[in-house]
């Protein structure tokens, strides 16, 4: 980008991704690539090229400035200082609240960082923890340059707000959207009472619960000591009049500082402004990266990990887009309480890795230690509790189509997996609220058992006999304890896995990238023997393998279907569809018949003895969905919106239902009902005997379905995120 070398990428958000850079003179920055399809839209760039103006004024020493653009770019991007080291979400998640003197130390920085912003005529508009990094010699507020300037747009659509629930200011959620300072004043108050307690004054739980009580309620502020629980409540006024200038303020923190430390704040050098066990970690991953690095020079490409409950520690969601005008958040049916998580006991060890996963836009912490590398320490895996996996299977009474929970900050690549009454879905770097990785979740309730942190894209796992195999793609196979995530293998190759790992008997089967079906000992992680298939672009995943009787069936990038042996990685037969174009979707197999698509537009039943057809049915002019078989019947659907129902022995229709909308995933069956998503917001359940809409689920406005439906024990599972910021990610849990 420009001068810049890419050296690592260092993170993901909605507008774009980041990247540590490089200059001509060894100057190490934080680059923002801008996302294509924003690039494109010309009033973006426009927007884009006035706020970059305004945030090169910013020069605070407690901001990490902008140093360099290009918003005529392709594509545009922004550099800004590099700041080596965590966020002060990471730091309290990973290891504790901080004591009232180094809060109030943190908000005299945050104060004059916030000074330097609005002097430049900006209002940051999302200060929260993870954009706040723990420099040596104090903190640093990042992303103001993609905030609010006096007098001009914002880059998101018109007519919404951005902010993070429970740290929004009550104007942003009930008048037009559009922060002032005084709003970053109300952010501040959160920022700290999270750092001095673990969590958000306003609590935990949905957005529109973060936002009905940051309106009409009062914060929790009963675990502050009083000095700082009075400054913190002048913050967290609701009106923006009633919360103190920035001037008075710093005024004010000062005077609390000696109050408490009995002296002003001295010069902030060596990390000493921190609390112990912070600046311990911080000197400790930064030693290692000057080692790794040969004394200055730069690591490999750095390494988030993480067992924290939160990426970075911040609040349960990421920035949600609003749009505006807002009304007052309507009443819930009974108003929720805050709620804080249970304190978490941990390994020295665990706590220093927690600690050292990656920031925000404007850093990466260089992580001292490689969780997933056999260096013979303890292996990643978080208890949080509950019953093991092998209890009874969660199937409550509820009224169908009713959400059972929800859980924010997931994100569906593939499907969720549900089993022994435990859900297991992903998180992906970049999103905030959770820590990249593996998630364990209590059926019941969506609470979390366990997080495997990875900062990789998961696909969806499989789990057997108290083993979880989950792949992470263009990476490894991995394979872990179901009872508390332990690693207990990793597998990869130089076609390294991408698809979702398939098991049978005491093998694992997972396909590579480049068109290789991969038999590995569910054991020992030793690979078992490899088939190769055609398969020539990487860039699109290959279809799942499927094992039935003895066979691994798996479609090529030609449009043919494989039949492989099992036990010896030996073809048996192949299968082409008509027109030769790709398999997209793992096959289905059921009484001796083998079911695939193609996106020639037809799906086929073909022997599963030899291979020969017995039938094909034309489902469209383009791809159709992977086919569902079930009760005799083979369900699928296409592009158009509309679902079928097939005669499994003959190919005839039975019925079809038109959807409408765009369904991109594959459907699922359950309870003698056909579950499928349409791309818009809406979850459809028909009645696979009369093809007749038995209910819908909607998600809220300005979502859409992000996921297959997957159905487990009374309950479909999908995910949802927000159209706006595409790294808002919820589970839903619906009642059958």
């Amino acid at each position: 980008m420009g001068r810049y070398r890419m050296v690592a990428r260092l993170g993901a958000g909605g507008m774009g991704r980041v990247y540590l850079g490089r200059s001509p003179g060894g100057r190490d920055v934080a680059v923002k690539v801008v996302r294509a399809e924003l690039a494109e839209d010309p009033g973006f760039r426009q927007r884009f090229a006035r706020e970059v103006a305004a945030a090169r004024r910013v020069t605070g020493v407690f901001t990490a400035s902008v140093v360099d653009a290009d918003p005529e770019g392709s594509p545009a991007w922004l550099a800004t200082e590099y700041v080596p080291g965590m966020s002060l979400g990471q730091a309290v998640a990973g290891l504790g609240p901080w004591p009232e003197p180094a809060v109030l130390a943190l908000g005299a920085g945050l104060v004059e960082a916030l000074e330097a912003i609005h002097g430049a005529g900006v209002v940051h508009r999302d200060l929260k923890p993870s954009n706040v990094l723990l420099a040596p010699d104090g903190p640093r507020v990042i992303d103001f340059g993609i905030s609010v300037t006096d007098g001009l747009g914002v880059l998101t659509r018109t007519g919404t707000v951005v902010g993070t629930p429970g740290f929004m200011a009550p104007e942003q959620l009930t008048t037009n959207g559009r922060p002032g300072p005084a709003s970053d004043v109300f952010a501040l108050g959160a920022v700290l009472a999270f750092a001095a307690t673990g969590s958000g004054p306003f609590g935990s739980g949905a957005p529109h619960t973060l936002h009905y009580r940051t309106v009409h309620e009062e914060p929790d502020l009963s675990r502050l000591p009083p000095v700082l629980g009075a400054v913190v409540a002048g913050c967290l006024a609701k009106t923006p009049e009633e919360r103190p200038d920035l001037a008075a303020l710093l005024q004010e923190l000062s005077r609390a500082f000696e109050d408490e430390a009995g002296e002003a704040p001295g010069p902030r050098s060596a990390y000493g402004w921190l609390p112990g066990p912070v600046a311990l970690a911080l000197r400790e991953e930064r030693a290692g990266g000057d080692r790794r690095a040969g004394g200055g020079g730069l690591p490999d490409a750095p390494t988030r990990t993480g067992a924290a409950p939160a990426a970075d520690g911040g609040p349960a969601h990421p920035p949600t887009v609003i749009g505006a005008p807002v009304s007052p958040p309507p009443a819930p049916r009974t108003p929720p309480a805050p709620a804080t998580a249970p304190p978490r006991n941990r390994t020295r060890r665990q706590v220093l890795v927690a600690a050292a996963g990656a920031v925000g836009a404007g850093g990466i912490a260089l992580a001292g230690w490689r969780l997933l590398g056999g260096d013979g320490g303890e292996a990643p895996g978080d208890s949080a509790g509950g019953n093991a996996p092998g209890d009874e299977p969660f199937r409550p009474d509820a009224e169908r189509g009713t959400e059972r929970w929800s859980v924010t900050d997931v994100m569906l690549l593939d499907a969720v997996t549900a089993a022994d009454g435990v859900v297991y879905a992903s998180t992906i770097e970049g999103l905030e609220g959770r820590a990249a990785g593996l998630h364990a979740l209590d059926a019941r309730d969506g609470g979390t058992r366990w997080t495997f942190p990875l900062d990789a894209t998961l696909v969806r796992p499989a789990v057997r006999d108290g083993t979880v195999w989950v792949t992470a793609r263009n990476d490894r196979l991995y394979a872990l304890d179901a009872a508390d995530g332990r690693l207990l293998w990793t597998f990869t190759s130089n076609d390294a896995p991408v698809t979702a790992p398939t098991v049978a008997g005491d093998t694992v089967y997972v396909c590579g990238g480049e068109g290789r079906v991969y038999a590995v000992d569910a054991a020992s992680g030793e690979r078992r023997w490899l088939y190769s298939y055609p398969w020539e672009d990487s860039s699109v995943t290959p279809p799942a393998p499927v094992v039935a009787d003895g066979a691994v069936y798996v479609g090529d990038g030609e449009g043919t279907l494989h039949a492989v042996d099992a036990g010896t990685g030996r073809e048996r037969w192949t299968h082409p569809s008509e027109r030769g174009s790709r398999v997209f979707s793992p096959a289905a197999v059921a009484d001796g018949t083998v079911y695939f698509s193609s996106n020639s537009g037809s799906v086929y039943a073909v022997e599963a003895a030899g291979g020969e057809r017995r039938w094909s049915f034309p489902a469209s002019d383009y791809e159709p969905s992977g086919p569902v078989v079930a009760d005799g019947s083979v369900y699928l659907h296409d592009f158009t919106g509309r679902l079928y129902a097939l005669d499994a022995s003959t190919g005839d229709r039975r019925w079809s239902l038109p959807l409408g909308g765009d369904m991109y995933f594959a459907p699922a069956f359950g309870d003698g009902t056909v579950f499928c998503a349409t791309r818009d917001n809406v979850l459809h359940a028909v009645d696979a005997r009369t093809g007749h809409e038995a209910w819908s689920f909607e998600t809220p406005a300005e979502t859409e379905v992000s996921s297959m439906p997957v159905v487990a024990d009374g309950t479909v599972y999908f995910g949802s995120r927000d159209v706006y910021q595409i790294e808002h990610f919820v589970l839903h849990a619906v009642a059958l």
